[in-house]
Formats: C-alpha cells, sequence, structure tokens
C-alpha cells in the first residue's frame, strides 16, 4: 500500500462525475456492472492508438484527472486512466495494461474492498483514499460488494499495438471551457472528435 491522499484532493473530480455522471460502457460488461470509462490513449479498430473519445468529449473531466496524476501518481509511468463510478468489477485482469498499474478509490460508500485472487497481494484491500500499485494484468481482482457513491481511478500504461504514439495534445482553458488542441485544431467539447469510420459502409 502507498502512503494515503487526501480526501480533498478527489473532490473536484467528484463534483465533476456527480455533475454529469459517466456512461455506461458496453464493451466492460463481462468483467462488471456500473460506469467506465477510458482516458488518455487507447487502442483503437483498424486504426493507430489515439486518445480516447473521452478526452475530447469531457476535457475539463480530463484536465482534472491529469492533474491528480501530476500531483500524486509518482510511482509508475502512465499514459491512459480508466474512470469507474459505482463499478461492481467481477473477478478479471486487465488486458489491456502494461506493467504496474496505480488504483485508488474515493467516495461515501461501505464494504467496496478490492479483491485480489491470486499472486502476491492475495487478499482484502481497502483502498479508500489509499492507493495499490501492482500489475492488475497479471493478478486476477474484483470488487466486493458495496453500498453508497464509490469511485475509482486507474492510472496504467495502455498495452497498444504499437509505440508509435499520437501527438501531444494541449489543453487549454479559454472563456471558461477546456478545449483540445491538435497543432492549430481545436476541437469543440461539444461535438467531440470526430469519428474516422462514420459514413463508410462497413
Amino acid at each position: 500500500m502507498q502512503k494515503s491522499i487526501p480526501m480533498e484532493a478527489f473532490a473536484a473530480i467528484r463534483t465533476e462525475l456527480q455533475r454529469r455522471p459517466l456512461e455506461v460502457n458496453r464493451y466492460r460488461s463481462l468483467s462488471g456492472d456500473g460506469r467506465s470509462q477510458a482516458f488518455g490513449i487507447v487502442n483503437r479498430r483498424c486504426l493507430p492508438p489515439d486518445y480516447s473519445r473521452n478526452c475530447w468529449n469531457r476535457p475539463y473531466l480530463y484536465s482534472l484527472l491529469l492533474e491528480f496524476g501530476d500531483k500524486y501518481v509518482k510511482d509508475i509511468s502512465w499514459n491512459a486512466i480508466t474512470v469507474n463510478q459505482n463499478y461492481r468489477a467481477e473477478p478479471h485482469r486487465d488486458k489491456g495494461n502494461r506493467g504496474n498499474s496505480f488504483l485508488v478509490a474515493f467516495g461515501s460508500y461501505a464494504g467496496g474492498e478490492l479483491e485480489i485472487h491470486d499472486g502476491e497481494l492475495i487478499g482484502k484491500h481497502n483502498i479508500w483514499c489509499t492507493p495499490i500499485i501492482t500489475d492488475f494484468k497479471e493478478c486476477l481482482h474484483s470488487v466486493k460488494d458495496f453500498e453508497g457513491e464509490r469511485y475509482s481511478l486507474v492510472y496504467y500504461n495502455a498495452n497498444v499495438r504499437n509505440l508509435d504514439l499520437p501527438p501531444p495534445m494541449v489543453l487549454q482553458h479559454e472563456d471558461g471551457k477546456f478545449y483540445f488542441y491538435r497543432g492549430a485544431e481545436c476541437i469543440d467539447p461539444d461535438i467531440g472528435l470526430p469519428h474516422p469510420l462514420k459514413k463508410r459502409s462497413k
């Protein structure tokens, strides 16, 4: 276990998730039930890795996640973040991760311990405001039943198909809004990143 993190450090992220809850991720239905979304670098079918749609659609939330990571996630390198909101994870392995991940939970909930089913850290772990770092690709893990409002953040390196990562994005605050820039191109947060396969036949 790592050193605990002050509850206040999660306040802005929690407020934003309460204001606008995450969407349910239908692609994670086999590993659990609830709201779970990826930010940062992701693999894309038939396309090179790029920033996730959530980064474009929710740049303010992404900016809060980056700020938190820069301040508290010191012991691992990372290029991706999974945010879970009341996500009841069944036993699974994080196949899309590479190397160690940083996991921490927060919110007003009872129960909800992280259970690791095999490996060196086998057992139940209370990760409320107290991070745990391990390789979740190698260990089977799940979340115990809980009541209340439970959030968690996972910082990790995405297991991308190649090492040719996209050019870095520039996040700017203008006129009370956050915007992403790719070079001189500004992405409207109300529209998001255009899907490259839209209107093309399958």
